[in-house]
C-alpha cells in the first residue's frame, strides 16, 4: 500500500461516523421563512451549525486522538526496525465538536473579517507546511519503513491494522458521497433557491456583483493558495456573511439539509446503525491503546525503565505479540512492576 493509499484511508477513516444515533422525526420537515429559522436555539455564531450527520463523524478531538494513536503504535513498530523519527506535533487538544462553519461558504463574521475567504489558521493548505516538508525530507529508508514497499508492508499498514481489530465494516465511501450529496442537493431546494436570489441582490447592492457564493469565494483575485489576505477580500468576506444573513441563505440551506438527512438516516437505519457500531469499536481501540500507554509509561518509568507501549495491555489487545511477531516487528518489552520493597519486579 503506498502512500497515497494510506493517506485515503486515514482521511476516510476520520469522516467516519460517531456512535451516538440521532434522529427526530424523518419526515417533519422544518417549516421555511423568508428570514428562515434559527440554526440552533441559541446559536449565534456559523460555527455552532449543526447538521443530523454529525453524529456519525468524528468530532476534531476524536479525530486528534486517533492520530496519537496512530502515532503511538507506529513508533513503536518503527522501534522494532531500529529506526526512529521525531513525528510532527499534533498541536492542543481541539474541541469535541464538528466544525460545520464553511460547508455554505463564508459564514462567521468574526473569521471573515480576520482571513476574509482564506481557512483560518491551522486550517487546510497553509497549515499544512510543517507536515508536508517533513514528509519530503524522509530518507528511502525512513519511507519504506512508514509506507513500505512492494515485498514489505509499512508500519502505517501494521498500526492500522492493529488499530481495526474487532471493528465491523460499515460502508464508509457510501456516507461520505451522501454527507457531500445532500449539499448538492438541497441547494436547488425551492426556499434555498429564493434565498440565493436574495443574497445576490444584497451582494450586487453592496456593489459585488457575483452571481452565487460560490463565484464570490472563486473570484481569483483573492488567490486563495497563497497566503496574502487583502483588506478588499476581508471587506467583501463580511459582506457575504450578511447577505448570507439578511437574505436567510444560510439558515434555510442548513433547514433543508438537516431535513434531507433526517430521512436518509430514517431510510437506511441498518447502514447507519453498521457506521456508528464502526466508529464506536475504533474510537474503543484508540482510547485502549492510549490508556495502556498512560499506564505502562507512568509504572515504567516509576521503576526506572524505558516506557513500553503494550503493557499491560486490555484485553483487546492480548495479542499484539502475535501481531508484531506474525508483522515480523520486535515485539514490545514486558513492563517492569514496581514491588513493595522498590525493587523492580519483571
Amino acid at each position: 500500500m503506498d502512500r497515497r493509499h494510506i493517506t485515503a484511508l486515514v482521511a476516510l477513516v476520520a469522516a467516519a461516523l460517531t456512535a451516538l444515533a440521532a434522529c427526530s422525526d424523518p419526515d417533519q420537515r422544518p417549516e421555511h421563512s423568508a428570514a428562515g429559522p434559527s440554526l440552533r436555539e441559541g446559536t449565534s455564531h456559523a460555527s455552532e451549525l449543526v447538521l443530523p450527520f454529525d453524529t456519525y463523524k468524528w468530532t476534531a478531538r476524536e479525530t486528534w486522538l486517533h492520530d496519537r494513536a496512530r502515532r503511538v503504535l507506529t513508533e513503536r513498530c518503527l522501534e522494532g526496525r531500529d529506526v526512529s523519527l521525531d513525528f510532527p506535533d499534533t498541536g492542543p487538544e481541539p474541541p469535541d465538536s464538528y466544525d460545520n462553519s464553511r460547508r455554505y461558504g463564508v459564514a462567521d463574521d468574526r473569521a471573515a473579517a480576520l482571513y476574509g475567504y482564506h481557512l483560518p489558521e491551522g486550517e487546510g493548505s497553509r497549515d499544512s507546511g510543517a507536515t508536508t516538508g517533513w514528509g519530503e525530507a524522509l530518507s528511502a529508508e525512513e519511507e519504506a519503513a512508514l509506507y513500505g514497499t512492494d515485498l514489505s508492508p509499512g508500519c502505517y499498514r501494521h498500526t492500522d491494522s492493529l488499530l481495526a481489530r474487532g471493528v465491523p465494516e460499515a460502508d464508509l465511501p457510501w456516507f461520505a458521497d451522501q454527507s457531500a450529496e445532500t449539499l448538492v442537493r438541497t441547494e436547488n431546494d425551492p426556499t434555498v433557491t429564493q434565498a440565493r436570489k436574495r443574497w445576490r441582490t444584497c451582494m450586487n447592492q453592496a456593489g459585488h456583483p457575483y452571481t452565487d457564493p460560490s463565484a464570490a469565494i472563486g473570484d481569483p483575485r483573492w488567490n486563495l493558495e497563497g497566503p496574502t489576505i487583502t483588506e478588499r477580500e476581508k471587506k467583501t468576506a463580511r459582506t457575504d456573511v450578511r447577505c448570507k444573513q439578511s437574505s436567510g441563505l444560510l439558515s434555510n440551506w442548513h433547514a433543508a439539509e438537516t431535513a434531507l438527512q433526517r430521512q436518509l438516516i430514517a431510510r437506511h437505519a441498518d447502514t447507519f446503525e453498521a457506521l456508528s457500531s464502526h466508529k464506536r469499536a475504533l474510537l474503543k481501540n484508540v482510547l485502549a491503546v492510549l490508556n495502556s500507554q498512560a499506564v505502562s509509561g507512568s509504572r515504567a518509568t516509576a521503576a526506572g525503565h524505558r516506557p513500553s507501549v503494550f503493557r499491560p495491555m486490555p484485553p483487546l489487545f492480548s495479542g499484539a505479540d502475535e501481531f508484531f511477531a506474525q508483522a515480523d516487528i520486535a515485539a514490545p518489552e514486558p513492563a517492569v512492576e514496581q514491588t513493595p520493597g522498590g525493587e523492580p519486579e519483571p
